[in-house]
């Protein structure tokens, strides 16, 4: 049974004062909003369950989302901390909601993408994968260095940048990520709890896959993407790009 969690929990701050009123998620894209988009997608791999991890705006999500997206059962879990938690608190909250699944997808609810990325990552043979890009000027944030045989072996958040850190050879996160019900029971929801409570819900989803991966370091392939069409959203610049990214995009139901 494939399932999902995606965390729309935060606040949006740098598409203000767009996300004053409406939340990042429900931001559109040539029309198109990013979560109604990322449902869709999700559909198309089989999946039946979303736990949405919510916080700001809450209410304007659920009223436009419903208990019900075309055939997906969407449920809810409140972050009431969202003003102060990071995104491992949210992850954690959606891991202890989110029960019985075979394969897992986690999702930041910020990522517009095309189907085929999606359907990229369900057919890839590895059973624990993210999605990544190699570097190119477009692309800023998280960054994952790769082995030669394709695993993941460090994960760096942009915060966490040190002095001289080179990104020509590094790889952009997408943010979404598939798991094994095995590896986020065995790996994934320790690295979340440990993180998530030492911080006190403040460190971002990518420490908690930096310290998967710096244990483990043939525990989740890096997926590259190729020239299949995706992009993050964090401020207007990005709708920008998008949106010019996407011109000719129609979502497939």
């Amino acid at each position: 049974m494939n399932k999902a969690i995606i965390l729309v929990a935060g606040m949006g701050t740098r598409l203000k004062p767009r996300t004053d009123t409406i939340h990042k998620c429900l931001t559109k894209v040539n029309d198109i909003p990013i979560i109604e988009n990322a449902l869709t997608c999700l559909k198309s791999v089989g999946v039946t369950e979303v736990m949405l991890v919510v916080g700001y705006l809450r209410d304007e999500i659920k009223d436009e989302i419903g208990n019900e997206f075309n055939g997906i059962k969407i449920g809810y879990v409140e972050n009431s901390d969202y003003a102060t938690t990071s995104t491992s608190y949210s992850l954690k909250l959606g891991l202890e909601a989110i029960k019985d699944y075979d394969t897992l997808y986690v999702l930041e609810g910020d990522v517009f993408f095309e189907k085929k990325l999606i359907k990229l990552i369900q057919n890839d043979v590895h059973e624990n994968k993210t999605l990544v890009e190699k570097y190119n000027s477009l692309l800023d944030g998280s960054f994952v260095e790769l082995k030669s045989d394709g695993f993941v072996k460090d994960w760096t958040h942009k915060s966490m940048r040190e002095e001289g850190y080179v990104l020509e050879d590094k790889f952009k996160t997408v943010n979404i990520h598939c798991f094994s019900a095995e590896f986020a029971k065995n790996k994934l929801i320790p690295a979340v709890i440990q993180i998530s409570d030492q911080s006190h819900g403040q460190e971002p989803i990518e420490n908690v896959m930096r310290k998967i991966v710096r244990e483990d370091n043939n525990s989740i392939f890096g997926l590259e993407v190729g020239d299949l069409k995706w992009f993050e959203i964090d401020d207007e610049h990005d709708l920008m790009i998008a949106e010019e990214i996407f011109k000719d995009y129609k979502i497939e139901i």
